[in-house]
This record gives C-alpha cells, structure tokens and sequence, in this order.
C-alpha cells in the first residue's frame, strides 16, 4: 500500500469519526476555525490513538484535504444530493457518505489526484470499509460527478 492510499485511509477514519452525532460540536468548531491549530491538534491525536505514521509530506496531505472537507462541507453535500438518483442523502450509510465527502471534495476543490486516481481510491475504501454494494455505488455516484464540467460543480 502506497503513503498516499495510508493518508486517504486515515482521512477517512478521522472524517468518519466527525460524522458521528456525538461529534457535531467538534465539527462545528472545526469549521469554525481559521487557522489549522485545531485540526492539526485533532489529527495528531487521532493519529496517536490510532498508532498512525505519516512522514511530513502526508500529513501535509491530510491536514489540507480535511481542511478543504470542513471548509467546503455544504458545497460537497449539494454535490453528493444532486448526483443521487432516487435516494436522499440522510439515507447513505456512514462509511459511504464519508467516502463520497472525501472524494468529491477532491474531486471539485483540492485535485490533488487524476479523476480516475481519486475515485478508484474512494472505490478501495469502500471494499475495505463498507457493504458488499459500496464500491459500485461509489463508482457511480462518483463517476457521474467527474464527467460534469467542474465549474458546475459547486
């Protein structure tokens, strides 16, 4: 597995966590927040409680990725609900909705990544964290989103 696979997992499993009722506030404070001192206090205990390494140039990665998800949080969530078909976003499961804030954040705002790289990322996550239909799904939310004009996107 790649640094870069490693920090999108972790991105994923500190995200996650944030979408947990019981986390609400944390987020809220989260988005609140100017500067990344907060974040970054967050990430390097998540990542001491979850005996995560990340060399400099990855956790450069994941405190600017989660940055973006926060600070770009209802824009990506426009994105998601106007690309289900038949289906509200409050009926996603966690680790789905989780996964599709990460990717279509980097998809429409951070492009760290090729398209293609960033949803067959997103499509590992959902094989090793959600259901047996997680990774089609993902796909083909994800795919309909990169074949639109970016401009569009927000």
């Amino acid at each position: 597995m790649n640094n870069l696979r490693n920090a999108r997992e972790f991105c994923f499993q500190f995200f996650f966590h944030l979408q947990l009722p019981v986390f609400d506030s944390l987020k809220g404070e989260l988005q609140e927040e100017e500067t990344h001192k907060l974040l970054s206090t967050h990430i390097s205990d998540f990542k001491e409680s979850t005996n995560t390494l990340l060399d400099d140039k990855m956790n450069k990665f994941v405190i600017k990725q989660l940055s973006s998800c926060l600070k770009n949080y209802k824009d990506v969530e426009k994105v998601i609900s106007g690309n289900l078909k038949n289906w509200k976003i409050s009926r996603l499961s966690k680790v789905d909705h989780t996964i599709l804030i990460l990717a279509v954040n980097e998809l429409c705002f951070t492009k760290a990544a090729p398209p293609k790289v960033i949803i067959n990322e997103a499509i590992e996550l959902s094989k090793k964290f959600g259901s047996q239909e997680s990774p089609s799904f993902i796909n083909g939310i994800l795919d309909s989103i990169a074949k639109k004009d970016p401009s569009n996107l927000r």
